[in-house]
């Protein structure tokens, strides 16, 4: 059974992130050993582009509690982002789902869901996915000269292309376990159950990029289409491959004109 991370059961979420600590970092090291030959910089690029690599589709979805999932079917595993979420939180659900993509051996052939929201069972899931986000938050957020603790949230939120949620998590863990800090302690549990509710203008206020905070809608098969252009080409007689291929291009404007209603 999922559970929502809220100031109530924040102190026990960092008791479990301290179990499993040392594994993911474990992880994390043999992570960018393993996919980031290319040395790209910028973790939301690298985490979309190992994604690509395998398969990813990205399609917006009317659901502001569907974040993504791994779809599988006996050894493939195609990862969804939904991109009617704002950006900030496809970055954090694309480094959920690689965890599961490559390291979680208990995904087989089911279709793996999750929810924005951080659910407790997805805890190594969405550790995972902080410890390839952040940096050390903790200085940072003590670098900025702002008083505002809101302000100073949203800072971190756009440096690190991080949830509000996720900053938090990270800013208690650090304030509870390395510095004793009970001040922000007591900031982080004041704050974490009232999210500022339009993001959008507060990033604008800030003179930040509000980009970070509205959805993308984008919509990718996951290389499909080329996939069956090539097909096509090599087998130009056969009339199956046109069929799939007329069926696709059917599918992806009528994906396109639900975005068009999404977007208004």
């Amino acid at each position: 059974m999922s559970e929502l991370i809220t100031s109530n059961n924040l102190e026990q979420v960092i008791e479990k992130n301290n179990l499993i600590k040392d594994d993911i970092l474990r992880l994390t090291n043999d992570f960018t050993v393993r996919f980031n030959k290319s040395r790209v910089t910028g973790q939301d690029k690298l985490s979309f582009s190992v994604l690509k690599e395998n398969h990813l589709i990205q399609i917006p979805i009317d659901d502001e509690y569907w974040g993504g999932a791994i779809i599988t079917k006996e050894n493939i595993k195609i990862p969804v982002i939904n991109t009617a979420q704002p950006r900030v939180y496809q970055y954090f659900v694309a480094w959920h789902e690689i965890y599961h993509l490559f390291y979680d051996l208990s995904l087989r052939d089911e279709t793996h869901n999750i929810a924005v929201d951080m659910d407790l069972n997805e805890r190594r899931a969405d550790y995972f996915a902080a410890k390839m986000i952040f940096g050390n938050v903790y200085d940072y957020y003590y670098s900025l000269d702002d008083e505002d603790f809101i302000d100073r949230v949203i800072k971190c939120m756009d440096v690190y292309k991080a949830p509000y949620k996720a900053v938090l998590i990270e800013l208690f863990e650090e304030a509870v376990t390395k510095y004793n800090d009970l001040d922000l302690k007591e900031k982080i549990l004041e704050h974490f159950d009232n999210k500022p509710e339009n993001l959008v203008q507060k990033f604008i206020d800030l003179e930040l990029d509000a980009e970070l905070v509205k959805p993308s809608y984008v919509v990718s098969l996951g290389g499909l289409e080329k996939k069956i252009q090539s097909v096509m080409k090599e087998n130009p007689d056969v009339s199956h491959h046109k069929d799939n291929y007329q069926f696709l291009l059917t599918l992806k404007n009528k994906i396109k004109k639900g975005v068009e209603g999404l977007a208004k």
